[in-house]
C-alpha cells in the first residue's frame, strides 16, 4: 500500500515538474522527485530482498511481522512436512505470520532448535496438518 501510494505522489508530482515554468518550484519539486524515487527503491528493495524470519527466544517468540508472542499465548507447534506452525490459545487456525519453513541446508538443526525450545517451554509438538489464518 504505501509502495502504490509512493508511486501515485511521484507520478502527480513529476506531472508538475514537466508543465512548470524554471523557477524555484521546479528545482524543489526535483528534489522531492529524487527523494521519493529512493524511498520506492529502498521499498522494493526491502520486499524483494529480505526474507522472513521467526525467532525463538528462551520464552517468548517473534514473529515474521515483528510480533511477540509469550510461551504462556501458544498452545502448541504444528508439523506438516517441511511446514511448521505455532498455534495460540483460542485460535482455531494459525496464524500466516507464525507459519514457517526451513532452507534446505537448516532443516534439521531448524527442527531440533523448534523441539529444544518446546522441550523448555513445555509446549506439545503434533505431527499433522495444519490450516492458516492469512
Amino acid at each position: 500500500m504505501n509502495l502504490i501510494c509512493m508511486l501515485a505522489i511521484e507520478a502527480m508530482l513529476f506531472r508538475n515538474v514537466i508543465y512548470d515554468e524554471n523557477g524555484i518550484l521546479k528545482y524543489s519539486l526535483i528534489v522531492i522527485l529524487t527523494y521519493i524515487l529512493g524511498y520506492i527503491v529502498f521499498l522494493i528493495w526491502r520486499l524483494f530482498f529480505t526474507k522472513p524470519s521467526i525467532t525463538l527466544e528462551s520464552d517468548h517468540v517473534i514473529s515474521t511481522k515483528h510480533q511477540r508472542y509469550d510461551a504462556s499465548q501458544i498452545e502448541c507447534i504444528y508439523m506438516n512436512y517441511r511446514r511448521i506452525g505455532i498455534k495460540l490459545y483460542g485460535k482455531r487456525l494459525v496464524p500466516m505470520d507464525l507459519c514457517f519453513y526451513f532452507q534446505r541446508g537448516q532443516e534439521s538443526a531448524g527442527i531440533e532448535a523448534v523441539h529444544e525450545w518446546a522441550a523448555r517451554n513445555e509446549k506439545e509438538i503434533k505431527h499433522k496438518f495444519f490450516q492458516t489464518l492469512a
